[in-house]
Protein backbone atom coordinates (compact mmCIF):
# COMPACT_ATOMS: atom_id res chain seq x y z
CA UNK A 1 0.00 0.00 0.00
CA UNK A 2 1.34 3.63 -1.34
CA UNK A 3 0.79 6.15 0.99
CA UNK A 4 -0.91 9.10 -1.00
CA UNK A 5 0.27 12.58 0.12
CA UNK A 6 -2.51 15.23 -0.60
CA UNK A 7 -2.01 19.32 0.19
CA UNK A 8 -4.26 22.14 -0.04
CA UNK A 9 -4.18 24.17 -3.97
CA UNK A 10 -2.46 27.31 -1.53
CA UNK A 11 0.25 24.73 -0.71
CA UNK A 12 1.40 23.31 -3.90
CA UNK A 13 4.42 25.67 -4.92
CA UNK A 14 5.67 23.76 -1.13
CA UNK A 15 5.69 20.91 -2.53
CA UNK A 16 7.03 21.28 -6.20
CA UNK A 17 8.61 18.53 -7.12
CA UNK A 18 5.02 16.56 -7.47
CA UNK A 19 4.41 16.41 -11.54
CA UNK A 20 1.23 15.42 -12.08
CA UNK A 21 -1.81 15.29 -9.37
CA UNK A 22 -5.31 13.58 -9.21
CA UNK A 23 -7.74 16.70 -7.85
CA UNK A 24 -10.45 15.93 -5.43
CA UNK A 25 -13.17 17.86 -3.77
CA UNK A 26 -13.45 17.37 0.44
CA UNK A 27 -17.38 17.71 0.61
CA UNK A 28 -17.49 18.92 4.13
CA UNK A 29 -14.92 21.98 3.60
CA UNK A 30 -15.34 22.73 -0.04
CA UNK A 31 -11.58 22.45 -0.28
CA UNK A 32 -9.90 21.39 -3.46
CA UNK A 33 -7.28 18.92 -3.11
CA UNK A 34 -4.74 17.14 -5.24
CA UNK A 35 -2.73 13.57 -4.84
CA UNK A 36 0.69 13.18 -6.02
CA UNK A 37 0.66 10.69 -9.08
CA UNK A 38 4.54 9.94 -8.04
CA UNK A 39 2.95 8.93 -4.81
CA UNK A 40 1.15 6.42 -6.30
CA UNK A 41 3.72 4.80 -8.66
CA UNK A 42 6.15 1.97 -8.28
CA UNK A 43 8.31 3.78 -10.22
CA UNK A 44 10.54 0.77 -10.82
CA UNK A 45 12.23 -0.16 -14.20
CA UNK A 46 11.29 -3.65 -15.55
CA UNK A 47 13.22 -3.75 -18.90
CA UNK A 48 16.19 -1.62 -20.44
CA UNK A 49 16.79 -1.88 -24.37
CA UNK A 50 19.32 -0.14 -26.47
CA UNK A 51 20.17 -1.10 -29.89
CA UNK A 52 22.32 0.17 -32.08
CA UNK A 53 25.25 1.15 -29.90
CA UNK A 54 28.58 2.14 -31.56
CA UNK A 55 26.60 1.26 -35.03
CA UNK A 56 26.69 -2.44 -34.06
CA UNK A 57 25.47 -3.64 -30.76
CA UNK A 58 22.13 -4.41 -29.36
CA UNK A 59 21.52 -4.67 -25.35
CA UNK A 60 18.23 -6.14 -23.74
CA UNK A 61 18.44 -6.18 -19.74
CA UNK A 62 14.97 -7.78 -18.56
CA UNK A 63 13.94 -8.47 -15.28
CA UNK A 64 15.56 -5.38 -12.88
CA UNK A 65 15.76 -5.89 -9.82
CA UNK A 66 13.15 -3.70 -7.44
CA UNK A 67 15.74 -2.81 -4.77
CA UNK A 68 19.57 -3.45 -6.42
CA UNK A 69 20.68 -4.18 -10.13
CA UNK A 70 24.83 -4.11 -10.44
CA UNK A 71 26.17 -3.99 -13.98
CA UNK A 72 29.64 -4.98 -14.20
CA UNK A 73 31.99 -5.67 -17.59
CA UNK A 74 35.46 -4.97 -19.07
CA UNK A 75 36.82 -1.55 -20.00
CA UNK A 76 35.54 -0.66 -23.02
CA UNK A 77 32.52 -3.03 -23.17
CA UNK A 78 30.08 -0.20 -23.49
CA UNK A 79 29.10 0.10 -19.48
CA UNK A 80 28.90 3.93 -19.74
CA UNK A 81 27.42 4.78 -22.91
CA UNK A 82 24.94 2.27 -21.76
CA UNK A 83 24.34 4.11 -18.78
CA UNK A 84 24.68 7.76 -20.48
CA UNK A 85 21.77 6.64 -22.84
CA UNK A 86 19.64 5.79 -19.92
CA UNK A 87 20.70 9.04 -18.18
CA UNK A 88 19.15 10.91 -21.49
CA UNK A 89 16.10 8.91 -22.01
CA UNK A 90 14.89 9.19 -18.29
CA UNK A 91 15.73 12.93 -18.64
CA UNK A 92 14.11 13.54 -22.09
CA UNK A 93 16.91 14.50 -23.42
CA UNK A 94 16.32 14.23 -27.20
CA UNK A 95 18.97 16.56 -28.29
CA UNK A 96 21.70 14.28 -26.70
CA UNK A 97 19.83 11.00 -27.57
CA UNK A 98 19.96 11.92 -30.79
CA UNK A 99 24.09 12.19 -31.62
CA UNK A 100 23.87 8.61 -30.57
CA UNK A 101 22.45 7.63 -33.28
CA UNK A 102 20.54 4.36 -31.50
CA UNK A 103 17.14 3.36 -30.42
CA UNK A 104 15.97 2.76 -27.21
CA UNK A 105 12.95 1.36 -25.27
CA UNK A 106 12.73 1.43 -21.15
CA UNK A 107 9.66 -0.04 -19.57
CA UNK A 108 8.93 1.53 -15.92
CA UNK A 109 5.69 0.05 -14.17
CA UNK A 110 4.57 -1.95 -17.09
CA UNK A 111 4.94 1.54 -19.13
CA UNK A 112 7.33 1.23 -22.37
CA UNK A 113 9.12 4.65 -22.43
CA UNK A 114 10.34 4.26 -26.61
CA UNK A 115 13.21 6.70 -28.34
CA UNK A 116 13.25 6.71 -31.97
CA UNK A 117 15.08 8.91 -34.48
CA UNK A 118 11.64 10.58 -34.98
CA UNK A 119 10.19 10.39 -31.44
CA UNK A 120 9.32 14.42 -30.14
CA UNK A 121 10.49 15.55 -26.78
CA UNK A 122 6.71 16.19 -25.83
CA UNK A 123 5.92 12.07 -26.13
CA UNK A 124 8.92 11.16 -24.35
CA UNK A 125 7.69 14.09 -21.00
CA UNK A 126 4.60 12.80 -21.21
CA UNK A 127 5.28 9.26 -20.49
CA UNK A 128 8.03 10.43 -17.89
CA UNK A 129 5.00 12.41 -16.12
CA UNK A 130 5.12 11.39 -12.49
CA UNK A 131 8.72 9.20 -12.64
CA UNK A 132 11.06 10.15 -9.92
CA UNK A 133 14.55 9.88 -11.33
CA UNK A 134 18.19 10.90 -10.52
CA UNK A 135 21.49 10.48 -11.60
CA UNK A 136 24.28 10.80 -9.17
CA UNK A 137 27.69 11.74 -10.43
CA UNK A 138 30.48 12.63 -7.92
CA UNK A 139 33.55 14.02 -9.02
CA UNK A 140 36.54 16.41 -7.92
CA UNK A 141 39.72 17.98 -9.51
CA UNK A 142 42.89 16.13 -9.31
CA UNK A 143 45.38 16.96 -6.82
CA UNK A 144 47.73 17.99 -9.25
CA UNK A 145 45.11 20.81 -10.75
CA UNK A 146 43.52 21.87 -7.93
CA UNK A 147 46.50 23.61 -6.53
CA UNK A 148 46.06 26.04 -9.03
CA UNK A 149 42.66 26.74 -7.20
CA UNK A 150 40.80 27.97 -4.55
CA UNK A 151 39.87 25.57 -1.70
CA UNK A 152 35.84 27.09 -2.79
CA UNK A 153 36.40 25.84 -6.30
CA UNK A 154 36.34 22.23 -6.30
CA UNK A 155 33.42 20.88 -8.42
CA UNK A 156 32.40 18.54 -5.89
CA UNK A 157 32.76 20.50 -2.55
CA UNK A 158 30.44 23.17 -4.98
CA UNK A 159 27.96 20.14 -5.34
CA UNK A 160 28.13 19.48 -1.61
CA UNK A 161 27.24 23.43 -0.41
CA UNK A 162 24.25 23.25 -3.12
CA UNK A 163 22.91 20.35 -1.73
CA UNK A 164 23.24 21.73 1.96
CA UNK A 165 22.72 25.15 1.74
CA UNK A 166 21.19 26.16 -1.58
CA UNK A 167 17.61 27.29 -0.89
CA UNK A 168 14.68 29.00 -3.01
CA UNK A 169 12.19 28.18 -5.39
CA UNK A 170 13.49 25.55 -7.69
CA UNK A 171 16.06 23.88 -5.45
CA UNK A 172 15.71 20.78 -2.84
CA UNK A 173 18.50 21.28 -0.04
CA UNK A 174 19.08 20.15 3.08
CA UNK A 175 18.51 23.30 4.79
CA UNK A 176 15.77 23.49 2.42
CA UNK A 177 14.58 20.36 4.34
CA UNK A 178 15.15 21.64 7.68
CA UNK A 179 13.14 24.68 7.48
CA UNK A 180 9.85 22.28 6.65
CA UNK A 181 9.92 21.64 10.14
CA UNK A 182 9.44 25.46 11.21
CA UNK A 183 6.48 25.69 7.72
CA UNK A 184 4.88 22.54 8.28
CA UNK A 185 4.68 21.93 11.76
CA UNK A 186 2.18 19.01 11.70
CA UNK A 187 5.09 17.17 9.62
CA UNK A 188 7.70 18.57 12.61
CA UNK A 189 8.12 15.12 14.15
CA UNK A 190 8.74 13.22 11.02
CA UNK A 191 10.90 15.85 9.90
CA UNK A 192 13.40 15.81 13.02
CA UNK A 193 13.02 11.71 13.29
CA UNK A 194 14.45 11.31 9.18
CA UNK A 195 17.15 13.93 10.15
CA UNK A 196 18.13 12.41 13.26
CA UNK A 197 18.40 9.24 11.44
CA UNK A 198 20.18 10.55 8.79
CA UNK A 199 22.86 11.77 11.36
CA UNK A 200 23.01 8.31 12.87
CA UNK A 201 24.17 6.85 9.74
CA UNK A 202 26.62 9.18 8.78
CA UNK A 203 28.00 9.16 11.92
CA UNK A 204 27.99 5.29 11.96
CA UNK A 205 30.04 5.55 8.29
CA UNK A 206 32.25 8.05 10.29
CA UNK A 207 32.95 6.29 13.15
CA UNK A 208 36.58 5.46 11.59
CA UNK A 209 37.43 8.52 11.31
CA UNK A 210 36.27 9.62 14.33
CA UNK A 211 34.45 12.39 13.17
CA UNK A 212 30.76 12.93 13.91
CA UNK A 213 28.39 15.17 11.84
CA UNK A 214 25.75 18.48 13.48
CA UNK A 215 24.39 21.63 12.49
CA UNK A 216 27.03 24.30 14.09
CA UNK A 217 24.80 26.49 16.61
CA UNK A 218 27.03 29.47 16.35
CA UNK A 219 26.68 29.79 12.53
CA UNK A 220 23.73 27.30 11.80
CA UNK A 221 26.24 25.42 9.03
CA UNK A 222 26.47 21.86 8.61
CA UNK A 223 29.66 20.72 10.14
CA UNK A 224 31.84 17.67 11.21
CA UNK A 225 33.19 17.60 15.15
CA UNK A 226 36.56 15.66 15.55
CA UNK A 227 36.85 16.47 19.44
CA UNK A 228 36.81 20.22 19.92
CA UNK A 229 37.72 20.58 16.70
CA UNK A 230 34.98 22.05 14.11
CA UNK A 231 35.39 20.98 10.63
CA UNK A 232 34.03 22.49 7.73
CA UNK A 233 32.70 20.73 4.43
CA UNK A 234 35.71 21.93 2.37
CA UNK A 235 38.11 20.57 4.77
CA UNK A 236 36.88 16.88 4.48
CA UNK A 237 38.54 14.61 1.49
CA UNK A 238 36.65 13.40 -2.29
CA UNK A 239 35.88 10.25 -0.82
CA UNK A 240 34.18 11.52 2.71
CA UNK A 241 32.26 14.45 0.05
CA UNK A 242 31.51 11.55 -2.08
CA UNK A 243 29.74 9.51 0.49
CA UNK A 244 27.94 12.83 2.11
CA UNK A 245 26.73 13.86 -1.68
CA UNK A 246 24.94 10.40 -2.55
CA UNK A 247 23.50 10.09 1.08
CA UNK A 248 22.21 13.59 0.86
CA UNK A 249 20.96 12.57 -2.58
CA UNK A 250 18.94 9.60 -1.09
CA UNK A 251 18.01 11.21 1.85
CA UNK A 252 16.04 14.32 -0.22
CA UNK A 253 14.00 11.58 -1.89
CA UNK A 254 11.89 12.20 1.35
CA UNK A 255 11.15 8.35 1.01
CA UNK A 256 9.54 8.21 -1.92
CA UNK A 257 9.99 5.94 -4.57
CA UNK A 258 13.12 6.84 -6.84
CA UNK A 259 14.99 5.29 -10.04
CA UNK A 260 18.51 5.90 -8.97
CA UNK A 261 21.36 6.12 -11.61
CA UNK A 262 24.73 5.69 -10.53
CA UNK A 263 28.15 4.70 -12.44
CA UNK A 264 30.54 3.79 -11.03
CA UNK A 265 30.18 5.07 -7.32
CA UNK A 266 33.08 3.30 -5.52
CA UNK A 267 35.78 6.08 -7.22
CA UNK A 268 37.14 8.08 -3.79
CA UNK A 269 35.33 5.66 -1.90
CA UNK A 270 37.00 3.71 1.41
CA UNK A 271 36.69 -0.04 0.79
CA UNK A 272 34.33 -0.51 4.00
CA UNK A 273 31.97 2.02 2.60
CA UNK A 274 32.08 0.54 -0.73
CA UNK A 275 31.44 -2.40 1.19
CA UNK A 276 28.34 -1.18 2.54
CA UNK A 277 26.85 1.89 0.32
CA UNK A 278 23.68 -0.43 -0.77
CA UNK A 279 22.56 -1.39 2.42
CA UNK A 280 22.68 2.28 3.68
CA UNK A 281 21.18 3.87 1.12
CA UNK A 282 17.97 1.36 0.97
CA UNK A 283 18.01 2.06 5.11
CA UNK A 284 17.52 5.88 3.86
CA UNK A 285 15.29 5.26 1.23
CA UNK A 286 13.44 1.51 1.16
CA UNK A 287 11.43 2.18 -2.45
CA UNK A 288 14.59 3.41 -4.15
CA UNK A 289 15.85 0.95 -7.00
CA UNK A 290 19.84 1.34 -7.19
CA UNK A 291 20.92 0.76 -10.87
CA UNK A 292 24.67 1.11 -10.86
CA UNK A 293 27.49 -0.07 -12.50
CA UNK A 294 31.38 -0.73 -11.14
CA UNK A 295 34.58 -2.28 -11.22
CA UNK A 296 34.72 -3.17 -7.86
CA UNK A 297 33.93 -6.53 -6.27
CA UNK A 298 33.26 -4.88 -3.20
CA UNK A 299 30.17 -3.61 -3.83
CA UNK A 300 28.53 -7.02 -4.54
CA UNK A 301 30.66 -8.54 -1.82
CA UNK A 302 28.23 -8.68 0.91
CA UNK A 303 25.10 -10.27 -0.05
CA UNK A 304 24.49 -8.44 -3.57
CA UNK A 305 26.37 -11.51 -5.71
CA UNK A 306 22.55 -12.36 -7.38
CA UNK A 307 22.16 -8.22 -8.47
CA UNK A 308 24.98 -8.94 -10.49
CA UNK A 309 24.41 -8.59 -14.23
CA UNK A 310 27.75 -8.79 -16.96
CA UNK A 311 26.83 -6.33 -20.00
CA UNK A 312 28.14 -9.01 -22.38
CA UNK A 313 25.17 -10.85 -21.19
CA UNK A 314 22.74 -8.82 -22.37
CA UNK A 315 23.88 -8.59 -26.33
CA UNK A 316 20.87 -9.76 -28.61
CA UNK A 317 20.98 -9.61 -31.77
Amino acid sequence: MHTLYIYPLNDFQKHRKSINFITFVDNDSDKLYQVSISAMKANKIQKIEIRNIWGKYNFRWEGLNSDVNILTGINGSGKTTFFNIIDALLSADIKRLKLYNIEAEVTIDGSDIIYRKDTTLTTVKQKLAGVNYLKISTFDVPIRDRRKMGKEDSPLLSELKEIVYSVGENNNSFSDYRLRATNFPDQAEKINRRIRKFYDTVNHLFAGTGKTIEIDPMSNQLVFRDGNEIIHLYKLSSGEKQLLIILLRVFLMDEQPYILLMDEPEISLHIEWQYRLFEEIQKLNPRCQIITSTHSPSLFGDGWGDKLVFIEDLLIQ
